[in-house]
């Protein structure tokens, strides 16, 4: 499986420290034009199935839940937005921090003591990955459905909580404005477009026949999909939940104390349900035939030691990742990563944009004082020009000034390692002079 994280933790230290360097950090400014406080720089701390083992994810989430979102912003220094991903297969903790590095460096040491296992990503990085993301290609299954949902979902949490505000939300609201978009002009075919269907698919190929008796521990989607693909067999239930959808009308509820007996019974075991620690223990199976038993939940519900086995067959999601192969590259693949990629830089461009407003603005109302000064001189001694001509000179005075300024528009707005912001600013202010930056 491929690695896309740097797992040694001075390599990633390293990394850590490049960010601040390449990103620069933004700058807002006083109404009196000094530099205030830097603006916040988008990062990105995660950890997925290509990064890290099961087991390690596991870890980084227990310990994220015992800080809580509200508790990023409030206990890490710099960060004043935050927003979490948390699906079974990824942990990714986006920030708006002032001070990127170390923000990224805190985060990093909360949530592991180190950084093995992580990716740290910022600024156009950040972005496009959760572009990406929210558009199914950095999942286990290549446009996986469910993931879009879960990206729109974190950011209404975030906002709902009042962790994400004016760089967090729109960031959210971008990435699933434009995984709706990839989604839209890249076709998947709709059997590789969800985990839980690749999975049991890939189960039931494993166990050669349709199972007479499966068990489902869990009412969610995951079991709902499952109790459609599996219809003609016999299905177990078990779950806490008292009303049951009609999906599992003809299903036999079971309880937790015939556990034991019911998994004797049947060849396809599916879990997927958010109850901390193991349900399906290695004493409650027995090893006496071939039975395929599939633990799709995040934290695990089956103990691992079943795999010890020798005629039973478990697969978490690392081995149904790893069952996956690698995605196929085509065309359409290749268009979808340009959108996603030129999406990224265009989201970037409008962030920088807004964090430059004081520093703009006041050049554009300058700029725009002089036209008005100017266009009315001209017009007084014109003044045997019709109204249609009186037009014309206005709409090319606006599209003069619009053509000069752009210029230095994009120059304020470009980053790079010769000039950061704050150079670029002070630049600005000397060939415009202090009252052209002037509310």
């Amino acid at each position: 499986m491929a690695n896309e994280a740097e797992t040694d933790s001075g390599a990633v230290g390293g990394r850590v420290q490049d960010m601040a360097v390449r990103s620069g950090p933004l700058v807002e400014e006083d109404p009196d034009g000094s530099v205030a406080q830097p603006a916040p720089s988008i990062v990105l701390v995660g950890t997925s199935f290509k990064s890290a083992p099961l087991a390690f994810r596991e870890r980084a989430a227990k310990e994220l839940s015992s800080t809580g979102n509200d508790g990023l912003v409030a206990d890490t220094p710099g960060v004043i937005e935050s927003s979490v991903i948390e699906t079974c297969n990824r942990l990714e903790v986006y920030i708006a921090a002032t001070d990127p590095a170390a923000a990224a460096a805190s985060l990093l040491s909360r949530l592991d003591g180190g950084s093995n296992g992580f990716y740290v990503k910022s600024g156009v990085d950040a972005i496009s990955h959760i572009f990406r993301v929210a558009s199914g290609l950095d999942s286990v299954v290549l446009g996986e459905d469910q993931i879009l949902q879960q990206v729109r979902e974190a950011g209404r949490k975030a906002r709902v909580s009042g962790t994400a505000k004016s760089t967090l939300s729109p960031l959210f609201d971008a990435a699933c404005s434009v995984g709706g978009r990839v989604r839209a002009t890249y076709s998947i075919p709709p059997s590789r477009r969800s985990m839980s269907a690749f999975a049991l698919g890939y189960a039931l190929g494993e166990l050669g026949h349709r199972p007479k008796a499966a068990l489902l521990i869990g009412t969610g989607e995951t079991a709902k999909l499952a109790a459609l693909e599996l219809d003609g067999t016999k299905i177990y239930l078990l779950s806490r939940r008292r009303a049951l959808g009609s999906r599992f009308a003809a299903a036999t509820r079971i309880r937790s104390r015939d556990l034991r007996k019911v998994a004797f019974e049947c060849e396809l075991i599916v879990s997927a349900t958010r109850h901390p620690g193991y349900v399906l223990k290695k004493n409650d199976v027995a090893d006496d035939r071939k039975r395929i038993i599939l633990d799709l939940a995040f934290p695990r519900n089956v103990d691992p030691r079943l795999k010890s086995c020798n005629l039973v067959r478990l697969y978490d999601l690392d081995d149904l990742a790893g069952a996956v192969g690698p995605i196929p590259h085509d065309q359409g693949l290749e268009a979808s990563e340009r959108l996603i990629q030129a999406e990224a830089e265009r989201f970037n461009r409008w962030l920088v944009a807004t964090r430059l407003t004081p520093t703009l603005a006041g050049i554009y109302r300058w700029a725009e004082v002089v036209r008005e000064d100017e266009v009315g001189l001209a017009l007084r001694r014109l003044s045997g020009l019709s109204e249609k001509e009186r037009k014309v000179v206005e709409v090319m005075s606006r599209r003069l000034v619009s053509k000069l300024m752009a210029p230095h528009a994009a120059f304020a707005k470009q980053g790079g390692d010769e000039l950061n912001q704050p150079e670029r600013l002070r630049l600005l202010k000397s060939i415009f002079g202090e009252r052209a930056t002037e509310d």
